[in-house]
Formats: C-alpha cells, structure tokens, sequence
C-alpha cells in the first residue's frame, strides 16, 4: 500500500508536472526552437495514448513502477525516448490508419450534439422514473405506517397515570407478645409496676416491725 502512494506521488511528479513544467518554459522563453516544440508534442501524444489504453494494461504486476520508468524515459535529456517511440510506432501506425480515422472523427464530431441530447434525454427519463417511484413508495408506506401507529396512540391516551387507583398503606407491623416474666403468671396479666412492687414491700416491713419498748 505505502509503495503504491510512493509511486503515484512520483509519477505525478515526474511524469506530469515537470514535464508540463518545462513545456511551459518553452513556450514562454523559446517559442521559434520547433525541435523542443515538436519534442513535447510527441510526448503528450504518447502520454494520452498510454493513459487511454491504461485500462486494459492496468492488472500487469508493478504496473505503477513501469509507467513512471516509461514516463522518465520518454523526457530525460539523455535518453529522450520520445523521438524513438514515436517515430518507430506512433507515426507509422497513424500515419497508415489516418484518414478511416479522419473519417470517424469527422462523424462522431457531426453528430456529437445529436448524441449529447440523446444521453441527456435518456439521464432525464430515467432520473424522472426513479423519482416518481420513490414517491410513489413514500406515499405507499404513510398510511400504513400510521395505521399502525393508531392502535399504540390510543393505547397510550386511554393510559392516565393519575388515574390508576392508588394502592392502600400496609397496616403498621403488631408489637411482639411480651415475655413472661413470672412463671406463674398469665402471660395476659400485665407485670405489677415497679412503684407498687416497692410500696407493698414497704409497707409490708412497718407491719412486721415490732414496737418500741420505752421501759
């Protein structure tokens, strides 16, 4: 992945900008010298003719690395391949096939206008078919959707919280029998308070005491 970005950041450098880059210095600075003219017409031509066959040569392995070699090769000073390539294949080749397409050309260019509105036409009908069904679908799908939706509203208005019967306090817990403190004693009886336990203990000694013998 990382090689493939490397060679594309280096093909677009070295295959289209410099290239583009020293073109434009031709032009500008010597535009009567036609051999450096002539030389970066070729490679233009090369290069379009690569990039439209691009497709059906594009699955070769390092495909990437064999243009940008190709691409350096066709403009390098020393090599210069554009002058090889083209005056060995490019020129022969549409130099022997030129006027069939001259011909073609001639005819795609006469009925191009004829052949945009077909397209456009076609886009168009084919776009306005599309939409109506869509709408057609979302107008389907309301009424169904708020059918359904008709049972669980009126679910929920007849649902009143307020409404709802409101549940009883639970009676407070019983107290716990008391223990037996005496064993003879109903466990009903209630204990004898402690005041009276201590009076009856009281008044039980003044009785008992005897009296005082002054002689």
């Amino acid at each position: 992945m990382l090689g493939e970005l490397i060679s594309k950041v280096l093909l677009m450098l070295f295959g289209y900008a410099m290239p583009a880059f020293e073109c434009f210095k031709t032009l500008e600075t010597r535009p009567d010298d036609a051999h450096m003219l002539r030389f970066w017409c070729q490679y233009w031509i090369i290069v379009s003719m690569v990039i439209a066959c691009e497709s059906f040569v594009s699955w070769m392995p390092m495909y990437g690395e064999i243009k940008l070699a190709f691409f350096v090769y066709l403009w390098y000073p020393k090599t210069k391949g554009s002058d090889v390539v083209y005056d060995s294949f490019i020129r022969p080749t549409v130099m022997q096939y030129e006027p069939n397409i001259e011909q073609r050309l001639e005819h795609l260019r006469a009925n191009s206008g004829q052949l945009i509105a077909f397209y456009i036409k076609n886009f168009a009908d084919k776009g306005t078919a599309f939409f109506m069904d869509f709408l057609r679908y979302v107008v389907s799908e309301r009424p169904e959707a708020a059918a359904n939706s008709e049972p669980q509203r009126s679910s929920w208005s007849s649902w009143n919280p307020f409404a709802s019967r409101r549940q009883e306090p639970s009676p407070p817990p019983s107290a716990p029998p008391r223990e037996r403190r005496f064993s003879g004693a109903d466990p009903d009886d209630e204990p004898p308070a402690i005041a009276d336990v201590f009076r009856a203990s009281l008044g039980g000694g003044a009785m008992n005491r005897r009296p005082h013998n002054n002689n």
